[in-house]
């Protein structure tokens, strides 16, 4: 499994599909080629995905999932999207905004006058607010976490970034127009209103106790009064209420569920997700082209054989082999292969909270040392993408243009990733470790090459003075925030591009910070980089957040994943997106050959 960054991209791409036709014996005029083309389209197109949705609502830490995003990109609409040349794109399918002010930083956004869910209610004021309550940080329970000592929210959001910066956003219940006031400036203002952010704030309300009517009058009421009381139960709903069951075995009642995006949520059964033509939907550059788009969950090492088999029309494994990529090109011409680097790496995060196996400095670099980081590039991603490189980054992947200037000016971050057996060992003895040092190390039991990675560990390390123990869990996202539940952690983040999205995962107490770090000069230099607009600023204040975070070994980043596409070649318009928004970001401009 891939998480997100704390922000969903997605783009156009429209793919363009022409085929000529020939007349009957009996002398009959030709139809036109488009017409031909389009009476010889496919209906349905069959999607690999590696995991099942685990939820309708992306935003909270439990589903915070690429594989939510690869469905959000066809059920959710949004201001503004990226294209998988990471370009920021306007989506004047949902509305328009632009920034009218730079003190304080202003933005004036319009949705369109047609824009409803699928079931008819219009999109508007109420939807912006909820969305600004759940992820703002700003509905205090007035419990305090019994870890870091924060007042917890009443909505469980997977990051406050941007929108904590925002001024409660003023309007009227119905109003398809509202302004977006930022306390500070955030440098990354036009990417938060984007394709599964906003909720639908009707549905909240009514499961919360509180009437839908007068275009969600009750609930904006509730909002602006900050009445706990009344919105406990809608902040309960929202939190865990559109969650899936494990595996998907079938989805809630679909009525809970509409759409603001060209396709929307038909029915599920034991993993398989069936998205349908969103009849209510209103745009034309986004119009969906095909009835129906189906999400078939199949395990990596299955994909190509699913593939071949005519199963599904498209894979995109999450942890793609050199297995992977040869099976896929034996196929032959029925099929077409892409590879390339992914802005998604794989990394080991460390709980380093007091008590914790890697609270001392040393114990975290000398487990950084002897992770044979070079070999897991040589193993598992240059066999794929021969450009493949060790990551020695957190917030650049080496396909970025400032990557190496960044990483000239972070010494402490430079290194060829070889295992360095025997600096492990003076790091230990300088922690006063004289016993093997225990280390669970947890990773996703679906997938073999993350156990294969963690064998690559386990026998390096044990050399160096630890003793690793593998943890397989089916369900090792859903423990990632449950403290003591594992003392390292291998998976991927899946990245944006964007300058602040990755604050919550190293700052204190930030909502994706789950080994417990905690530096205050991180904390300092991304209160300067969130709030920055200036793009000349963006590289040094990088520069100094990586050297930081190499000199107190937040983590041990490994390598940015390859990446590769298998798709039939009667598909048209699929094309790799290496951003967190994954293949299917332009899916609603695929069309299929019969």
């Amino acid at each position: 499994m891939r998480n997100k960054r704390t922000l969903t991209l997605a783009a156009l791409s429209i793919g363009a599909l022409a085929l000529s036709a020939c007349g009957s014996a009996g002398g009959t005029a030709a139809a036109p080629a488009s017409e031909s083309a389009e009476e010889n389209l496919a209906t349905t197109i069959n999607v690999a995905i590696s995991q099942a949705p685990t939820g309708y609502n992306g935003n909270t830490a439990a589903t915070n999932s690429v594989y939510n995003t690869y469905v959000d990109n066809l059920t959710s609409g949004g201001f503004a999207a990226f294209t998988a040349a990471g370009e920021l794109e306007a989506n004047p399918d949902f509305g328009s905004y632009e920034k009218v002010s730079d003190d304080p930083l202003t933005v004036k956004y319009t949705i369109n006058e047609d824009a409803v869910w699928s079931d008819g209610v219009p999109i508007d004021y109420d939807d912006v607010l909820l969305t600004w309550a759940a992820l703002s940080g700003t509905h205090p329970t007035g419990e305090k976490d019994p870890e870091t000592g924060a007042e917890s929210d009443l909505f469980q959001a997977a990051s406050t970034n941007g929108f904590a910066l925002m001024d409660m956003i003023e309007g009227e219940p119905g109003d398809k127009e509202f302004e977006v006031v930022f306390s500070e400036p955030y440098a990354d203002w036009e990417a938060l209103l984007t394709p599964g952010t906003l909720m639908p704030a009707h549905i909240a309300a009514e499961q919360g106790g509180l009437s839908p009517e007068g275009d969600g009058a009750e609930l904006v009421e509730a909002v602006k009064a900050t009445d706990i009381a009344a919105l406990t139960p809608v902040a309960e709903f929202w939190n865990t209420g559109w969650d899936y069951e494990v595996d998907l075995p079938t989805l809630p009642d679909t009525a809970l569920l509409p759409s603001s995006g060209p396709y929307k949520l038909d029915n599920a059964t034991n993993g398989t997700l069936t998205l349908v033509k969103n009849d209510q939907y209103w745009g034309e550059e986004r119009a969906g082209q095909t009835d129906m788009i189906v999400f078939k969950t199949v395990v990596d090492e299955e994909a190509v054989q699913a593939l071949q088999n005519g199963d599904v029309d498209v894979i995109d494994p999450s942890s793609p082999t050199v297995d992977t990529k040869a099976a896929l090109e034996q196929i032959g011409e029925t099929v077409t292969v892409d590879t390339g680097t992914s802005l998604t790496f794989s990394h080991i995060d460390l709980d380093q909270r007091p008590g914790a196996v890697f609270e001392d400095l040393k114990v975290r670099q000398a487990f950084n040392a002897c992770t044979p980081r070079a070999d897991m590039v040589d193993k598992f991603v240059t066999p794929i993408d021969p450009e493949g490189t060790v990551m020695n980054l957190r917030e650049y992947q080496p396909g970025q243009p400032d990557y190496d200037t960044v990483l000239d000016g972070a010494p402490a971050a430079q290194g060829d990733g070889a295992a360095d057996i025997e600096g492990a060992k003076a790091l230990l003895a300088e922690a006063g470790k004289t016993e093997p040092v225990k280390v669970s190390l947890m990773y996703a039991s679906t997938s073999q090459l993350r156990a294969d990675m963690v064998a690559l560990v386990k026998d390096s390390c044990d050399k160096a003075g630890f003793e690793i123990i593998p943890q397989p869990e089916a369900e090792w996202s859903a423990k990632l925030s449950q403290p003591g539940a594992w003392d390292a952690v291998l998976f991927g983040w899946a990245g944006s591009g964007l300058v602040a999205s990755g604050e919550s995962i190293y700052v204190s107490g930030g909502e994706q910070n789950f080994g417990g770090y905690a530096d205050e000069e991180v904390d300092r230099l991304w209160s300067e980089i969130v709030t920055n607009t200036d793009e000349e600023q963006v590289v040094p204040l990088k520069t100094e957040l990586e050297q930081r975070l190499a000199e107190t070994q937040y983590n041990v980043v490994l390598y940015a994943n390859a990446d590769i596409i298998g798709s039939s070649s009667k598909l048209e318009g699929v094309e790799m997106n290496p951003t967190q928004t994954g293949i299917t970001w332009n899916a609603y401009s695929w069309t299929k050959q019969n």
